[in-house]
């Protein structure tokens, strides 16, 4: 394990935690995958017997699509969002366009009844869910390329450190998880406290509209539970945990925490994480060994915010969005 403090300094007058966070989602970069860059919608249905369906979108290596653009490296990024996001969230299109200029093929994931793929699963997504990830994984494989490489964000970057430290076929070469709650009953403690309510109730407004909307396979005793809930152990705990077919919610966070699986992982991965996040405690990132993962490298960053490092604009990074260069210069060292 290498560990690493790569110098990340934060954009002028927006150096605190919260406006590092909330920054990319009140002004996102221009999402040109959708017409700069050619895109295809795909869908392809979960392993579990549920009949649910997974929403990607697909942007070929700019070569298939442009004579006169970087020849493709033979690899396809598969990205996954997080909490409440979609294949359109910032991240997920500010590293996209990074893949794709530097040659390689991009799925932007949504995860269950998330973006373009609502109301196309009875069941919803979970921090665990890794069955999913192994679906998409292996239709890359099959149709694309034997040379994938996976990043994941925020709840996704749990599951996706979960994925690659199970006892399973994994078929990609590396991996990057950003901003992972690695342990979710403190990450549900954080933010359900004071420190996170903002953040909180962002969320649950969210989450209790899909609720509401009927689109889950749940009683109308239980849905009126879950609307009531005030918190995301309550939430959890009447509705994700119950409905993912975990005894309870403890039960679900201990299942599902990606820290109990970092000794499993085998192959290389970068785990990126700012020591001001306002969402995930901090706490537990200090507590871990990490020289004990010989696979993993870490980056920790002093500011940065929930995956937000927005740094000032240069000639080479005119839009001052720090993470995308992170992240594909390590994929670039792995093909």
């Amino acid at each position: 394990m290498t560990s690493s403090n790569k110098e990340f300094k934060p954009r002028r007058f927006l150096e605190g935690r919260h406006l590092q966070t909330v920054y990319n989602v009140l002004f996102p970069p221009d999402n040109a995958l959708e017409d700069e860059y050619y895109s295809e919608s795909i869908l392809i249905p979960t392993n579990d017997g549920s009949g649910d369906i997974l929403w990607l979108e697909h942007n070929p290596p700019l070569s298939k699509i442009r004579k006169q653009s970087s020849p493709w490296n033979g690899s396809y990024i598969m990205l996954v969002h997080g909490m409440e996001g979609s294949s359109e969230s910032h991240y997920m299109v500010s590293v996209g366009k990074e893949a794709l200029n530097r040659g390689y093929g991009v799925i932007r994931m949504n995860l269950r009844n998330c973006g373009r793929g609502l109301g196309l699963a009875r069941k919803p997504y979970n921090a665990g869910q890794s069955e999913d990830i192994d679906v998409v994984l292996k239709y890359i494989y099959k149709h694309f390329s034997r040379s994938i490489l996976v990043s994941g964000f925020s709840l996704s970057a749990n599951m996706v450190l979960k994925f690659f430290g199970e006892k399973r076929e994994h078929y990609a070469k590396a991996f990057t998880a950003t901003s992972p709650p690695l342990d979710l009953k403190r990450s549900c403690d954080f933010i359900d406290s004071r420190a996170g309510n903002f953040y909180r109730d962002h969320f649950l407004e969210t989450m209790k509209e899909k609720v509401s909307s009927g689109i889950y396979d749940i009683t109308e005793k239980r849905k009126e539970q879950v609307l009531r809930s005030k918190s995301f152990f309550d939430f959890d705990d009447f509705f994700t945990a119950p409905v993912s077919g975990y005894t309870n919610v403890l039960e679900y966070y201990n299942i599902c925490s990606s820290l109990k699986y970092l000794p499993g992982i085998k192959i290389p991965g970068l785990i990126v994480h700012a020591n001001d996040d306002p969402v995930v405690p901090s706490e537990v990132w200090h507590e871990i060994r990490w020289k004990s993962f010989p696979m993993l490298q870490t980056v920790l960053t002093e500011k940065g915010g929930h995956v937000g490092f927005i740094s000032d604009p240069s000639p080479d990074n005119p839009e001052g969005r720090w993470l995308p260069k992170i992240l594909l210069d390590f994929f670039d060292s792995k093909i």
